[in-house]
């Protein structure tokens, strides 16, 4: 049988010298945490590069997800080796920054604690709270979650937020959705609101990126009292000032958005919204008599001094105008079933405020 050889393929050394050599991947450089490495933990956790040493019992409080995580089928305790040491530790899928969050409030001191609900605004660190929120919710701290966001609700009215902290707004509102916790929603509208009465050129928040569209909303809502239409004398020509830097899409939201405030301010005139029938001592005549009184009082809120001299785009500026004109005749004689007034007014008119806010980004839609 004879044997067929064959030629060496030629290797081109010039082309291998000149290709530039592939990059080598470099292992991250694990550290211990500084502050949550306990020589006597029994749990070695790894986040990204950092490891932290800690102790089970910790972790197993509030019913938490790792609680079961230690504890085997059968219901016999998990090995002693299972993440006892650098070497068989347990790797988890969270941020350095989120299982510090975490592990700082589970160590922390109860005035450490109590802090958070004081009135002195610079001993908040709304990241830190947001972080604890997001990583107690992924391993059911069920008490803890709620007191974060208890906490959250209290002091996002108190902390005075600029442009370079409005990523935290974003992040609140998201974590709020996430959690359906409209008290929350409110809270961080409001707060966001006031910012941007804060900002003297409201078009640089139309077009900061990565902004939730009801924050968004209100960057144009405050951006259509701004803008001007100026009109050339024996011409038809129109020209639209204080909206540099913005684009024709954002313009023409900003137009429609203008005509659409108007519709709805003109709608709300003349539709006030429902007055509750909660503890009315006349339930029997509620429609006939407070409904009818309710009618009449709005219809006089609309047409005071107060909202007329508001601009008819000013949907929540005339809002408020009339929730502070209906909150002065809470002790007029003329108030038939004052009681029924009292307790259903607020309540109607908080409702509708807050629905509108919410609903503020609809008004800048484009049809279609």
């Amino acid at each position: 049988m004879s044997t067929v050889r064959r030629k060496r393929a030629r290797v081109d050394t010039t082309a291998a010298a000149d290709a530039e050599p592939e990059p080598v991947a470099v292992a991250p450089q694990i550290t211990r945490a500084e502050k949550y490495y306990f020589e006597d933990g029994d749990l070695v956790l790894r986040a990204e590069s950092t490891l932290f040493r800690v102790h089970k019992f910790v972790l197993s409080r509030d019913s938490s997800m790792f609680k079961d995580m230690f504890v085997i089928p059968g219901g016999s305790a998990a090995s002693a080796a299972d993440g006892s040491n650098d070497e068989t530790l347990l790797v988890v899928s969270d941020s350095a920054s989120s299982m510090t969050a975490l592990l700082w409030v589970l160590y922390a001191l109860p005035p450490e604690l109590q802090a958070y609900l004081s009135s002195d605004k610079n001993t908040v660190d709304l990241d830190r709270l947001l972080l604890v929120a997001e990583i107690t919710n992924k391993y059911h701290f069920t008490s803890i979650e709620e007191w974060s966001l208890q906490v959250i609700r209290a002091v996002v009215p108190k902390l005075k937020f600029t442009l370079s902290t409005s990523t935290l707004i974003v992040r609140a509102l998201t974590l709020a959705e996430r959690f359906s916790d409209s008290a929350l929603i409110d809270t961080v509208l409001t707060a966001w609101e006031t910012l941007v009465r804060t900002v003297s050129k409201p078009a640089e928040l139309i077009t900061k990126p990565n902004t939730h569209p009801w924050l968004t909303a209100f960057a144009y809502y405050a951006q259509v009292s701004a803008m001007k239409l100026k009109r050339y004398p024996l011409t038809r020509d129109l020209t639209l000032e204080g909206c540099d830097g913005l684009s024709p899409t954002h313009i023409t939201k900003l137009l429609f958005g203008r005509w659409s405030l108007e519709v709805e301010v003109t709608r709300l005139a003349s539709s006030p919204p429902i007055l509750p029938r909660t503890g009315c001592t006349h339930p029997a005549s509620h429609e006939d008599d407070c409904v009818a009184q309710w009618r009449k009082a709005w219809g006089d809120a609309v047409n005071s001094k107060a909202v007329a001299a508001l601009e008819s785009t000013d949907l929540l500026g005339r809002l408020k105008a009339i929730q502070a004109h209906l909150a002065a005749l809470n002790t007029r004689k003329s108030i038939h079933n004052g009681a029924c007034y009292r307790k259903n007014r607020e309540v109607a008119i908080s409702t509708l405020i807050a629905r509108k806010k919410r609903a503020l980004h609809e008004h800048f839609q484009l049809p279609g």
